[in-house]
């Protein structure tokens, strides 16, 4: 999706235990209010803010998965307040 390019700015473009919410800025969560606006558009602006809060679960699925394998690995992450809390609530 086109939504990955902002990953293409990150220095270094990719870094194996990099959790992209909250750090690339189609990713940040100013960006995801922004694709839950779109959802109450009309038709092709509503299907496209479907999709990118579906890229943007799948994402912090990704996140989510990694912290639980490796709390180190996350912890200068922007988005470690939210890992900790979602991990605490599923337990893992």
């Amino acid at each position: 999706m086109l939504v990955d390019l902002d990953h293409l700015l990150a220095n270094p473009i990719f870094e194996a235990n990099r959790c992209s919410i909250n750090f690339h800025f189609l990713h940040t969560y100013y960006a995801m209010v922004g694709y839950v606006i779109l959802l109450f558009f009309p038709k092709p602006f509503r299907i496209i803010g479907i999709g990118l809060l579906f890229h943007m679960l799948t994402d912090f699925i990704d996140c989510l998965m990694m912290y639980s394998t490796c709390k180190a690995c996350l912890t200068d992450s922007p988005a470690i307040e939210l890992l900790k809390r979602v991990s605490e609530i599923f337990g893992l």
